[in-house]
């Protein structure tokens, strides 16, 4: 399955201090700034990253004013980076959840859609540095941070 099948990744601005380091992360929109940050529990999902936020000129992910990512709009299938041990069965509630992850647990988190792979345990991540920076613990977030899910995202709840 294409990663975005049948959607096009769009550009925009991130949120001073945001860094997105791969695919997969559950993006909002931060109403006071206009740009888009990592999603946190209880935040409405309006995409999902496509890769990496831009870079400087050195290759240093940005997090500066003014730093971009790709992303898809939250519709259709689209694969999203779940949080790790995660059981999913087809047709089970997905929810978004912090640090831009997703999860089967319903709690304050917002619906994103309903999940349409076979039926799987999220296992963790490998270090592979691709792991994203909002802990302190790089190897306790490579612990909570598991694999790419099919999530059909038209069924999302919007608020």
């Amino acid at each position: 399955m294409t990663y975005g099948q049948g959607n096009d990744p769009i550009n925009a601005t991130l949120k001073t201090g945001a860094l997105v380091k791969g695919p997969g992360k559950l993006l909002t929109m931060d109403g006071t700034s206009n740009t888009l940050d990592i999603l946190a529990t209880t935040q409405v999902t309006v995409g999902v990253s496509a890769g990496d936020s831009s870079r400087t000129a050195a290759g240093v992910l940005d997090a500066a004013a003014g730093a971009t990512v790709a992303f898809y709009p939250a519709t259709g299938v689209l694969m999203v980076q779940s949080i790790a041990g995660q059981t999913y069965t087809t047709g089970c509630l997905v929810y978004g959840t912090a640090l831009g992850l997703c999860t089967a647990t319903a709690g304050s988190e917002k619906c994103i859609g309903v999940y349409v792979g076979e039926g799987t345990v999220s296992a963790a991540l490998v270090a592979n540095g691709n792991s994203d920076s909002e802990q302190t613990d790089a190897a306790t977030l490579l612990l909570s941070e598991g694999e790419m899910i099919p999530v059909n995202m038209n069924t999302a709840l919007n608020a």
